[in-house]
């Protein structure tokens, strides 16, 4: 039986029958792929909690079929607080549902992976600022992405000079340290505007998470 261990984040999860599901997960050094789960939605079964939506962990699947198929899974972190607070599941479901939406299967990008963990980690400590947060985090995807805003482009040359700033300093850090910075309330509000619809322009994707937040926004 040929199976293959893989590290990553449940970024999708589809139902299947009465119990069993699809997840997407998108693991490091190989991208999004899908693998079954017999039974995962039943409530005794040992793969319900290691294949819910942003669980990060190790799968073990196997690869000899057609479709891969679950085998094991050992929890890393389940992000558990992100459950309890509804403004934090929107916010990680956008992340999540633009990932799977933006990257073709089996391609990697562990920049992405790891920016990722580090943010759902930073949304779950105590007196996270969740939306400054989730800007820094789509800032440094776009970056990723190959979209990179330019504050010296006259397009966004509206955007107050803390905003700008916020941008370039975001750019010029390395993920260990985008999130050492504050902003007033004020300057958030702008900096979440802009990038809702920078990111709906240039991927032109329209996403169901992005339309609840900008309903909340």
């Amino acid at each position: 039986m040929a199976a293959e261990k893989i590290r990553g984040l449940v970024i999708r999860e589809n139902f299947s029958g009465e119990a069993d599901k699809f997840i997407t997960i998108f693991a490091k050094d190989i991208g999004k792929i899908s693998v079954f789960c017999k039974g995962a939605r039943n409530t005794k079964s040992k793969f319900l909690a290691a294949t819910a939506l942003f669980t990060y962990g190790d799968f073990v699947i196997r690869t000899a079929s057609k479709t891969p198929t679950l085998i094991s899974a050992d929890v890393i972190d389940n992000f558990y607080a992100l459950r309890n607070d509804y403004e934090k599941t929107v916010f990680a479901s956008y992340f999540t549902e633009l990932i799977d939406r933006s990257f073709l299967e089996e391609v990697a990008d562990n920049n992405t992976l790891l920016l990722t963990i580090k943010t759902l980690k930073k949304l779950c400590s105590d007196n996270c600022d969740i939306k400054l947060t989730s800007c820094i985090y789509l800032l440094k995807l776009m970056e990723y992405m190959g979209y990179r805003p330019d504050t010296d482009d006259g397009s966004i040359s509206s955007l107050s000079e803390a905003v700008k700033y916020a941008i370039n300093y975001v750019q010029q850090k390395d993920m260990d340290s985008i999130f050492s910075f504050t902003l007033e309330d004020s300057y958030i509000k702008e900096l979440w505007h802009f990038l809702y619809d920078y990111i709906e322009y240039h991927t032109e994707l329209h996403l169901k998470s992005g339309k609840i937040l900008k309903n909340m926004y």
